[in-house]
């Protein structure tokens, strides 16, 4: 059973502060934001350091640093490179080729039956 406080006592400032703390912990907010101050949690790129107001902000930016970037009109800054070759799927049998694995799969039942 627990005992109540009361208010002139200083457990009482205890189970305020405390209560407080708590609702500061669930709402997610820090005691500066929540005390009215100007503290507001800031979100930085570890790849460019740029600071950004949320999480989400942050995770939409740092996708731009996956992409190739675009020198002006359409050309890529990098390196001039040959087209890649489409890998092929040889038949061990009868040498067709195919595109994609599961089209051999299928066309290597023949050979089976």
């Amino acid at each position: 059973m627990m005992k109540r406080c009361r208010e002139g006592s200083a457990d009482a400032e205890d189970v305020s502060s405390m209560a407080t703390c708590l609702m500061l912990l669930s709402g997610g907010r820090t005691a500066a934001a929540a005390g009215g101050g100007e503290f507001t949690r800031v979100f930085e790129c570890k790849t460019c350091n740029r600071q950004f107001p949320s999480f989400q902000a942050l995770g939409g930016h740092r996708a731009s640093h996956k992409k190739p970037r675009m020198a002006g009109g359409d050309r890529l800054l990098q390196a001039p490179s040959s087209p890649p070759k489409p890998k092929t799927h040889e038949c061990s049998i009868c040498g067709l080729e195919f595109a994609i694995g599961q089209a051999l799969g299928g066309h290597m039942r023949r050979h089976r039956a």
